[in-house]
């Protein structure tokens, strides 16, 4: 069985197809830049097939226009002989609501439903329904799976998602904590428990999936307890630009000196975050690299993104009762031995003992045999976990 999996941004796709009976990759690529200006060859193409990578520009205007050149650029390279080989297709959705709990056959009725909720998520879920109608068009013969960015966090108890907002929010307006990067938090907790060789029904794990967007989900017992994103991904953790938890009177207070409301949107998800507090940049690494050589800006952002890790691993550790493993992914928890020894020095306390060589080689385990608590490194395979979910669904 050929089975394709789509994650679609905002101006990009993702796309890998898989032998899904192997987990075998027989493709992978990415457009990067769509909807350049006039149509001119911004868009960035980058497939790999076979052990080979090819990358080049093209003139992509819009995400049909890359559905198109994906279904061609599968069929030059050989992967598929029609289009009618493609067994069935795994969207990534970013926002499913309360009512969507697990990946999802897509119907008539699915796709409406995701338009109700796409005033949740208006950067991605009109994105994410396009590309659904497009490739059903396309591929009439597949069968179209969603895969939701929240579902994993629909485990949640009251207690945690709810705010301390009147009632009538909530019911009115589904006005709630949803958590998000859920098919991440779900892949490398689980891989935490088989490399452990431990049930994962019986583990309390943090795990923190930490890149340009970043987000800490308390996983107890292999469900989501509590995750750091909210009702929007700006909620929790600093990112690259994104301004993470505040208080919201600050809203009002610059309301009050003539912001707009447009405005203060645009400072809290595009100016802020690493960018805003270090004024160099919004990647992680030249902030820490600045560090390093002493730069007090750079100090400052690298110092408060670790501050705010630790409080929610702490917050995590406490409302689970307990905790067995902290796994680092993403980006930035895969390559950033300082930051992983940094946040991982406030848990000494807890019998957590790193071994800083495993940790500066970037193993699985970071952790000497003797602490209480594992740390690990475990790279995110989103795309996997979706082929996962759609042959289970199936």
């Amino acid at each position: 069985m050929k089975l394709l999996i789509v994650n679609a941004g905002s101006s990009s796709l993702k796309f890998q197809l898989f032998q899904a009976e192997t987990e075998h990759v027989l493709m992978k690529g990415l457009y990067d830049g769509i909807g350049g200006v006039g149509g001119d060859a911004g868009c960035v193409r980058k497939i790999t097939v076979d052990g080979r990578a090819f990358k080049e520009t093209c003139a992509i205007a819009d995400h049909e226009n890359a559905i198109e050149d994906m279904l061609s650029m599968l069929a030059k390279h050989g992967v598929i002989q029609t289009k009618n080989e493609i067994d069935a297709v795994g969207h990534r959705i970013v926002h499913g609501g309360e009512r969507y709990k697990q990946t999802t056959r897509i119907t008539s009725d699915t796709i409406d439903d995701l338009k109700r909720f796409a005033f949740l998520a208006p950067l991605h879920n009109p994105i994410n329904i396009s590309c659904v109608e497009i490739l059903t068009g396309r591929l009439p013969s597949a069968t179209q799976f969603a895969i939701f960015d929240t579902a994993f966090h629909q485990t949640m108890p009251e207690s945690v998602y709810l705010y301390a907002l009147p009632m009538d929010l909530y019911k009115k307006h589904g006005i709630r904590k949803y958590g998000f990067h859920g098919t991440s938090h779900r892949y490398v907790s689980a891989m935490a428990a088989r490399i452990l060789n431990r049930d994962i029904h019986d583990m309390k794990i943090v795990t923190c999936h930490l890149g340009n967007g970043q987000s800490i989900c308390a996983v107890k017992n292999g469900a989501s307890f509590d995750t750091s994103m909210g009702f929007t991904p700006l909620e929790g953790l600093p990112m690259g630009t994104r301004s993470g938890s505040f208080d919201p009177e600050i809203i009002m207070f610059l309301l009050g000196k003539g912001y707009t409301p447009e405005s203060i949107q645009h400072i809290i998800n595009k100016e802020s975050g690493l960018l805003g507090v270090s004024g160099i940049s919004s990647d992680h690494r030249a902030i820490e690299e600045m560090a390093a050589k002493g730069n007090p800006d750079a100090r400052r952002a690298n110092d408060l993104l670790v501050n705010r890790i630790t409080c929610a691993i702490g917050a995590s550790a406490a409302e689970m009762g307990g905790i067995d493993a902290i796994v680092f992914t993403g980006g930035i928890g895969e390559h950033s031995s300082m930051l992983r020894k940094q946040v991982l020095s406030h848990f000494s306390f807890l019998g957590l003992e790193l071994d800083e060589a495993s940790n500066d080689a970037h193993t699985t385990i970071i952790t000497a045999a003797s602490s209480r608590i594992t740390a690990m490194v475990i790279p995110t395979n989103e795309e996997l976990q979706m082929v996962r979910e759609v042959m289970a669904a199936m």
